[in-house]
């Protein structure tokens, strides 16, 4: 008996190819090691207590990890170098992705930095902590001792700074919200960054033509953002849509004109949106896709007689998956870590007309987003896609405005020396939806937004931008320096 001979996904009859994963990318997440330290030396200086407070000060700020936090690797209290080398290969063992470093007293950084060589290349965090916020007036030195991480994270900064290695810092003592608040940050970076690696981002088409802001190579988006990019011939798609059956066609427009109100719209409209939002669908789980950028202008929606917008608001509704168009794959990965970082998908936009006495800029989406960025459903209304590129029919779009609340703008910028992210935190304001048969929000900024839009565009952005609910900025800052990324933020 022969064996199977197994083709690209180009050419493959079946649904196993030599060059995509059969399982797909295993998604994961991410793991932080919590190194917790204490200095043997000071041990016999106080032989009946020191230790034994020191050792319950950590496992109380143990505890306070546990209530906030999954996947946190812990260590045994390191106090020698040999309780170094077990707590490294504890966290090599276990595939940390990030290190917290907290010191009960004083500790020499040649026995830490034991711990952090066995763990190139990953982010560390140094927790410089102590009792209470407070200095007690009825200390003694044996009380200082147990606050003594503060001399001991001096030196470990100061040695990693001159080693050229990089890591953040947080003061605080421990149950202080403040710190465990700045922890959470570190914690939904680390996981956004997780949350990207191996992505499979399947590409229908090209770029625009003539969106040069939009050009990104391949081979820097996997250097940097450890995505893998899948050119897919649209000749793909179509062959989904052959097989898309009326009957799956109409469950699913079924829910749409009954859980949402519609203007200027046909039946067949609707059910030709719906058909190609489900062949959409079949060709993400067929390649394995995390995410799809997509070009439907001219050939797409010529050969289909509709737009892609409602699939792609699908996918991300009721999928894992992260779906924008026109080629702008630095605003995918942008769209990728909002989703990972908020939970919820991400509005793609362009940037629009402002308003000088609300001191907002109202920014247009482009079909992609989620009824989920609404207020509530009875916000949004299907109606025909605005912008007609040579086909049939009116295409399917949502109408509605971003919901009131905090708010980030961001998107992944290529410049002449590598990646920058622009970083805004924004108010979506409760604003009147406007008649544009299309998603939009108006976000209020705090420079005055004639001086905001200059110093926006001199900075060189994309005419995309990506609008998500909540306050992300400092997680995406800190994402971006992680990876390298300049970064570019404004208020």
């Amino acid at each position: 008996m022969s064996e199977k001979i197994i083709k690209s996904f180009e050419e493959a009859d079946s649904d196993v190819f030599g060059d995509i994963l059969y399982e797909g990318r295993k998604k994961k997440n991410a793991k932080i090691g919590l190194l917790t330290c204490g200095y043997f030396e000071y041990w016999r200086m106080y032989p009946e207590t020191l230790k034994k407070n020191v050792s319950a000060d950590l496992e109380r700020l143990k505890d306070n990890f546990k209530k906030r936090f999954d996947n946190i690797v812990y260590s045994d209290l390191v106090d020698t170098l040999d309780g170094a080398e077990e707590a490294g290969e504890l966290f090599v063992k276990e595939g940390v992705d990030a290190l917290i470093v907290v010191y009960g007293t004083y500790m020499p950084d040649f026995i830490t930095l034991h711990v952090i060589n066995k763990l190139k290349n990953i982010p560390v965090l140094f927790f410089s902590v102590q009792n209470t916020d407070k200095i007690d007036v009825n200390g003694d030195y044996e009380h200082s001792l147990r606050n003594s991480g503060t001399i001991g994270i001096s030196q470990i900064t100061g040695t990693m700074r001159k080693m050229n290695r990089k890591y953040k810092v947080i003061v605080g003592s421990i149950d202080d919200e403040r710190a465990f608040g700045k922890i959470e940050t570190f914690v939904k970076a680390n996981q956004a960054i997780a949350d990207i690696k191996e992505a499979n981002i399947g590409v229908i088409g090209n770029v625009f033509r003539g969106m040069y802001d939009l050009e990104l190579s391949k081979t820097f988006l996997k250097s940097t953002f450890d995505v893998n990019i899948i050119y897919i011939q649209a000749s793909h798609l179509l062959d989904q849509w052959e097989t898309v059956t009326d009957d799956e066609v109409k469950a699913v427009a079924d829910k749409l004109l009954n859980r949402f109100k519609k203007r200027d719209i046909t039946d067949d409209d609707v059910m030709r949106a719906v058909k190609l939002a489900i062949a959409m669908e079949k060709l993400s789980k067929k390649f394995r896709l995390d995410a799809m950028c997509f070009l439907d202008q001219h050939f797409v929606q010529k050969q289909t007689r509709t737009t892609a917008r409602i699939g792609a608001s699908l996918l991300m509704e009721y999928s894992d998956m992260t779906v924008n168009c026109e080629g702008d794959l630095g605003g995918l990965v942008t769209m990728m870590l909002m989703k990972s970082i908020s939970g919820t998908p991400a509005l793609m936009a362009e940037w629009g007309e402002y308003d000088k006495d609300l001191n907002t800029c109202l920014v247009m989406g482009h079909g992609i987003g989620v009824p989920a960025l609404a207020a509530s459903d009875d916000k949004v209304t299907l109606t025909p896609t605005p912008e007609e590129w040579g086909f049939e029919g009116s295409g399917l779009n949502y109408e509605f405005i971003l919901k009131p609340g905090k708010s980030t703008i961001a998107h992944i910028i290529e410049t002449a020396h590598g990646y920058k992210m622009i970083v805004s935190p924004a108010e979506s304001l409760d604003f009147p939806t406007l008649n544009y048969s299309e998603m939009h929000a108006v976000l209020q900024v705090k420079t005055p937004i004639q001086d905001y839009l200059e110093k926006v565009f001199e900075s060189g952005v994309t005419h995309h931008c990506i609008a998500g609910v909540g306050d992300m900025s400092k997680e995406l800052c800190m994402v971006a320096e992680y990876l390298g990324v300049e970064i570019f933020y404004i208020e």
